[in-house]
């Protein structure tokens, strides 16, 4: 769902994060709606495809970021900086602005209520997905925020790239995709909806995070042939889909497509985060605003109308959220060059005779 910006600002990843976004959003107001949602490729919704591409591009972006700097505090720090700023300002505001305006309960006993100081818990990873009051008559009742579900698998699969980091896994190629390669057998023979004929999400979305993470380490080898590469996993996909394992074809060919679309420099498709990137803020804040829009204009606007009404509010607010407090969280970023230098200067000073 997340990446850092700065050395990817010629490529179409921004415009891949936004479009994928968007449709978190569109599939979301089927089921805020209580409208039957198409499935996308007979076995993800069009929001359930959009988290495995955040996954993906997630994996992809976080071991480049750990391959131009493989320092566990600063990979923390950005980890940190990507998502907790924008974080607390959409739990806080959802359970202290947005949520006294639209409770059915009093203002004081809305706030003086357990259930609205628990929901900050959401900030140390632990979801709440319900306050007070908020949201109880409408088609959708009582859901806040749902989208928040996957920010605690996201950061446990930075934890465990970080893991991997310490005890030396990322620092051969070999060894890490001999890991990520154990994982995949693992996961395709216990956890394969294929198999299981159910999904098990996290295990599902840490496998397109490796895969992802896996093409940034074996990006030198496809670079050079990309057409070879797509040549084959495409054949490995349509002999899986033929014989219905179809979560197992889109995860062998969908990681690639992402990430080497993603890469390429498109004309227009690339300057799509010249304004910012709202993918973040689309994804936090759609949710909450669908629903207020929702319960204020459903009986009049209907699905079309209060999913218009949406976007534009939501957008604005993501747009906001990326200027005032995403883009100036990323200014304290450690940058490794500053870093070094300061390095040297010790050392040079250590070494320098007194006077």
């Amino acid at each position: 769902m997340t990446g850092n910006k700065g050395p990817f600002k010629t490529n179409n990843f921004d415009f891949i994060r936004i479009v994928a976004a968007s449709m978190v959003l569109i599939s979301h107001h089927f089921a805020l709606t209580a409208q039957q949602e198409p499935s996308f490729f007979g076995i993800f919704s069009l929001g359930g495809l959009a988290v495995a591409i955040f996954f993906v591009i997630s994996g992809y972006l976080v071991m480049t970021s750990w391959k131009r700097d493989p320092n566990l505090l600063r990979f923390a720090l950005r980890r940190f900086l990507r998502i907790w700023p924008a974080l607390i300002c959409v739990v806080v505001f959802t359970a202290y602005v947005l949520g006294p305006i639209v409770t059915e309960l009093p203002v004081k006993e809305y706030l003086r209520h357990g259930a609205t100081s628990d929901y900050l818990r959401t900030l140390y990873m632990q979801i709440y997905y319900v306050l007070p009051g908020v949201f109880e008559h409408n088609p959708y009742a009582r859901g806040v925020n749902g989208s928040l579900w996957t920010i605690p698998y996201e950061v446990r699969c930075y934890i465990v790239l970080g893991i991997a980091g310490i005890i030396g896994l990322l620092k051969y190629r070999s060894i890490f995709l001999a890991t990520v390669a154990i994982y995949l057998i693992w996961f395709l023979s216990k956890s394969n909806a294929d198999l299981t004929q159910v999904t098990n999400y996290g295990r599902e979305l840490s496998a397109y995070f490796l895969i992802g993470a896996a093409l940034a380490v074996l990006e030198p080898y496809w670079s050079r042939a990309p057409h070879y590469w797509a040549l084959t996993l495409a054949t490995i996909f349509v002999v899986l889909w033929s014989i219905g394992w179809r979560h197992t074809a889109l995860l062998t060919a969908l990681p690639f497509l992402i990430v080497y679309t993603g890469t390429r420099s498109t004309a227009y498709v690339r300057q799509a985060g010249r304004f910012g990137d709202p993918s973040f803020g689309i994804y936090l804040y759609a949710f909450p605003v669908q629903q207020t829009v929702i319960l204020y204009t459903f009986s009049q606007a209907g699905f079309w109308g209060t999913l218009f009404l949406s976007a534009i509010t939501t957008i604005a607010l993501a747009f906001l959220s990326w200027n005032f407090v995403e883009k100036q969280a990323l200014k304290y970023k450690p940058n490794p060059n500053k870093a070094s230098i300061l390095t040297r200067a010790k050392s040079y000073f250590m070494r320098s005779p007194s006077h």
